[in-house]
């Protein structure tokens, strides 16, 4: 999670992401940015939690869910405990993203996963990026 001092916009997203030391994305050539609807990451995440990727950690259904809300209200940013609905209204506020990039971890593999979340007043960036590639 990072905050800025000034509001970040969608366009100076990408800069951003590699000035704030993220050192596979700042050697990247390319990053592409895809607004997403806050249902669009939680599936995302509940995605990677419940079929947990290439190597069987699967936590499936139940677990899986739970799993994926507490990573949307880190995304978020808060406390751990807060209600199911309170993270979502909180969700809907904040703008979404999935990234791509052309450096060497992400290899658009079904498990790499890349979501940014911008929030209401575009001074706080959280980014949760990983790969379940060798």
């Amino acid at each position: 999670m990072f905050e800025f001092v000034e509001p970040m916009t969608a366009a100076g997203l990408p800069a951003a992401l590699g000035a704030i030391g993220l050192a596979r994305t700042a050697a990247a050539a390319q990053v592409s940015l895809s607004r997403c609807f806050p249902v669009e990451i939680w599936e995302v995440l509940f995605d990677a939690a419940a079929e947990g990727g290439a190597y069987e950690s699967a936590e499936y259904g139940a677990y899986g869910r739970l799993a994926a809300w507490r990573s949307l209200a880190g995304l978020t940013g808060v406390e751990e405990g807060t209600p199911v609905a309170e993270v979502e209204a909180l969700a809907a506020a904040y703008r979404w993203y999935g990234f791509g990039t052309d450096s060497g971890w992400f290899f658009r593999q079904r498990w790499d996963l890349a979501i940014v979340a911008l929030s209401p007043n575009g001074r706080r960036l959280a980014v949760l990026a990983g790969t379940d590639t060798y």
